[in-house]
């Protein structure tokens, strides 16, 4: 089991982005927090209003899931960090290879 942990630039690009993910059985669920930033850019540092998302899949859908990330992440590079779960709930663990297997 894996968390994706991806913050975006805006709410509408974490709904897009997790809706695909979800109707494509890439992801049993997706959780959008809001997300307050601050980074250092090229002009000092940047306070930014985001979202992040929380994607939960299994192992082999993680390279698809960046792949599906990148194309509709529009602005910089996108941060992308996988969590590997060293325990899960035995209920959400068989709901979430049901929710994502595609056989």
């Amino acid at each position: 089991m894996i968390f994706i942990y991806v913050p975006c630039q805006n709410l509408e690009t974490a709904k897009t982005i997790a809706k695909i993910l979800v109707e494509g059985k890439k992801a049993g669920k997706v959780d959008i927090l809001p997300t307050n930033s601050v980074s250092r850019e090229a002009g000092g540092i940047v306070e930014t209003v985001g979202a992040t998302m929380i994607i939960m899949t299994i192992d082999k859908h993680v390279q698809d899931i960046e792949d599906i990330v990148r194309e509709h992440y529009h602005d910089g590079v996108p941060c992308m960090a996988t969590i590997s779960l060293y325990r899960l709930n035995r209920d959400f663990k068989d709901w979430l290879i049901a929710s994502t297997d595609l056989i």
